[in-house]
């Protein structure tokens, strides 16, 4: 209320000066050269607009789930898919007690018309032989297949996401000739 005589004051004041802003014209006193020149003189809203971002709504974080809470549940599907696996449901073979970085390959050969066959030995010396089907390794690794220099292994292990992948692992006897 305080400024409503100030406001009407200035209206007041710029029409007696005749540089009145509000004119009102009608429809008809516009021509062609008038509305190019209006139009030229708008801003086109439209060329400024600028396209929001895509959002990821399936993986979007929750604002009001704090970082430990949210550690605490990524461990706790892990330690879920660490029961699923495959190793954790049969009897271990005595190969598995040993990490595969101390196990060594020391031969391998094929009798005939059966399959190949290796001999592996631990860091003590005792030697152990395998064949395709064998487990072996602290991660339960599965041998898929032997030849003539090389031991093939699968191993199913836990990614950071906490999904089961399969991890191939080799055994040479080329390791064993380096030393």
């Amino acid at each position: 209320m305080k400024f409503l005589p100030l406001f009407l004051f200035a209206l007041l004041s710029l029409s007696f000066l005749g540089q009145s802003s509000f004119a009102v014209t009608t429809p008809t006193e516009k021509t062609d050269s008038a509305e190019n020149a209006d139009e030229a003189k708008i801003p086109d809203a439209m060329a400024r607009l600028m396209k929001a971002p895509d959002i990821d709504l399936v993986n979007i974080r929750d604002p009001f789930l704090s970082v430990f809470e949210k550690n605490r549940l990524d461990e706790a599907a892990r330690y879920k898919n660490r029961k699923r696996l495959p190793a954790n449901k049969r009897k271990r073979e005595p190969l598995e007690a040993y990490d595969l970085s101390t196990l060594t390959l020391v031969a391998t050969f094929k009798k005939a018309g059966q399959e190949w066959v290796a001999s592996v030995q631990d860091s003590s010396g005792k030697s152990y032989t395998i064949r395709r089907g064998n487990y072996m390794g602290k991660r339960g690794g599965r041998i898929e297949k032997i030849d003539g220099q090389t031991v093939y292994l699968v191993e199913q292990v836990i990614n950071p996401a906490g999904e089961i992948v399969d991890h191939q692992t080799t055994l040479t006897l080329a390791e064993v000739n380096d030393r």
